[in-house]
């Protein structure tokens, strides 16, 4: 398990109307890695499906995975923090709560919350909740980076516009830079900042953004999608299909 086998593969840049971003970036590195730290966009059922891809294989092998995300909050939910009409943190558990979707209906986005679900109910993943805070009130937190990390201290990060939405992964034209430790010192360089960025955010130690832990609502996700043992095969299974699909329709056309 090694990143460095994949450097001839890794791109500095990956743009998503261009690129396969999951099944040429995450999927692969991420089945080399024995941990993954993600700072995304808002919670919800959507984005942590996306996030789903790729991580399977990295907990079958005894991976982690921390996630850092920010709360959609409505004008009325930042209305009633202001006015201190209710608890703050039971105004964001409700928020995030909230984004966690009833309506999942196709196969593999319910195999991969139920994933979600196993991972957190089993201790293998972590979700965190950031948002900003000064005199002014409370904002949210959008920055998106992350770093993946082998068992031999090896290091990717990465950074950009790209959100975990279908919507951003799919049909918008965003783009992430990537960066490894080993390949020179300016890579190393940005490695390092992007990990010690996520380290003072998860730790809350971060001037003007606050992070917690919200049990009830990771206790809302694990009762909402955990219905059966996780399958860790479940990007070989979709993705693998799809490739098969593509090789048989293009068979048919000649």
């Amino acid at each position: 398990m090694s990143l460095k086998t994949l450097d001839g593969k890794i791109k500095k840049e990956y743009r998503s109307l261009i690129d396969n971003v999951v099944q040429d970036f995450y999927i692969p590195l991420l089945k080399e890695a024995k941990s993954y730290k993600r700072a995304v966009g808002f919670f919800s059922s959507s984005s942590l499906i996306e996030i789903s891809k790729g991580i399977g294989v990295l907990a079958k092998n005894g991976g982690h995975i921390k996630i850092v995300a920010s709360p959609y909050l409505s004008e009325e939910d930042l209305e009633a923090i202001r006015k201190g009409y209710e608890d703050r943190d039971k105004i964001i558990a409700g928020a995030l709560i909230k984004n966690l979707s009833d309506e999942v209906a196709d196969y593999y986005s319910m195999q991969r919350l139920n994933l979600l679900a196993n991972l957190i109910s089993d201790g293998v993943m972590d979700i965190r909740i950031a948002y900003t805070e000064d005199s002014n009130g409370i904002g949210m937190y959008h920055e998106k980076m992350g770093i993946i990390e082998d068992i031999e201290g090896n290091r990717v990060a990465f950074s950009g516009s790209m959100n975990e939405s279908r919507t951003s992964m799919s049909w918008n034209y965003e783009t992430i830079d990537v960066f490894c430790s080993w390949r020179n010192d300016s890579d190393a360089d940005r490695v390092s900042l992007k990990s010690n960025a996520f380290y003072s955010i998860w730790n809350d130690s971060e001037p003007n953004i606050k992070v917690l832990e919200f049990k009830s609502v990771t206790d809302a996700l694990i009762k909402k999608y955990k219905k059966m043992p996780p399958n860790f095969e479940i990007d070989d299974e979709q993705f693998q299909k799809k490739k098969v699909s593509r090789i048989s329709k293009a068979i048919v056309d000649t």
